[in-house]
């Protein structure tokens, strides 16, 4: 869907924003990026600085031989954990065998124990819609999650969003905001802390719309830097990465805490590679849980 009149007005008076970030550094021994939010890249340690001036920083490596680089240093305060689609409907044997995004469980317990321990926020971003959602859905959109019936009637399409689901399933309406199938993958929901955010979503991405209440709370409190996790890696996780890092966001992905059921070859080593070369940094669970403060 195109940008609403709204929309463009908003992103034209953030364009026109003073800048609220000023970092004091030596460009002799630092080089810059970006205009008035920047990063600083030191030479001498190949690392980039990503926090704002922060005296607490978690020093996170991120070389894997294609970035010339030996990572990046955070905020933790300023930073937020996003687990997307980490589903029942995506992940449950019930509904699939997604055995990509079963592999990401386990390293993905190991970072939220991290970040639990550094101070870093937790954000649940899942598919959870409503019969207004799919009014204004576009076809696209829908068309996503459509399924062939011509072997049953011989023509047309299913609409999978908002149907009920088989009665081994659940019954339930596939995704609608409060379901079973809609809701946080049973083993993971014992990991749910006061603390964490969670935001429903319409879309492959949660971060499409200023108006959205990710968007605004994302902007209201003050996070820069967004570690990625969940699934698929190739689709609702890329396409909401891709939104954050067009916003401005910095964007660091987890690669083993992301999956996708993608069967065409290099997919995801596709989205590892973009990731890394132009829209953030990709790391491991292994060597962020090896993280130390600076």
């Amino acid at each position: 869907m195109a940008p609403t009149a709204v929309e463009v007005a908003y992103i034209n008076q953030v364009i026109q924003q003073e800048p609220t970030v000023i970092v004091e550094h030596n460009t002799d021994d630092h080089v810059a990026f970006g205009g008035d939010d920047q990063w600083f890249y030191n030479p001498a340690t190949r690392r980039f600085d990503l926090s704002r001036g922060s005296t607490r920083k978690l020093i996170l490596d991120a070389d894997d031989g294609i970035r010339n680089h030996r990572g990046v240093q955070i905020d933790p305060e300023k930073t937020l954990l996003v687990i997307i689609d980490m589903q029942n409907f995506f992940i449950h044997p019930s509904f699939r065998d997604h055995s990509e995004g079963i592999k990401t469980v386990k390293p993905l317990v190991n970072v939220i124990e991290k970040c639990r321990k550094e101070g870093i926020q937790v954000c649940w971003l899942n598919w959870g819609i409503t019969d207004h959602d799919l009014k204004a859905m576009p076809p696209a959109v829908t068309r996503g999650f459509n399924k062939a019936l011509a072997h049953e009637k011989g023509h047309g399409w299913h609409v999978g969003l908002g149907a009920p689901l088989p009665q081994h399933q659940g019954g339930e309406r596939c995704l609608y905001a409060g379901t079973w199938n809609a809701d946080i993958y049973d083993p993971l929901k014992p990991l749910l802390h006061p603390t964490d955010v969670r935001f429903d979503k319409a879309r492959m991405s949660g971060l499409w719309s200023p108006d959205l209440p990710m968007h605004q709370w994302l902007r209201a409190s003050g996070k820069k830097t967004l570690l990625f996790a969940g699934v698929n890696t190739d689709q609702c996780l890329l396409g909401t990465l891709t939104d954050a890092y067009s916003w401005g966001w910095d964007c660091i992905l987890i690669g083993d805490c992301a999956g996708t059921m993608t069967d065409v070859m290099g997919a995801k080593e596709v989205c590892d590679y973009n990731v890394a070369t132009n829209m953030g940094f990709v790391t491991d669970s292994a060597t962020f849980c090896a993280a130390e403060r600076a």
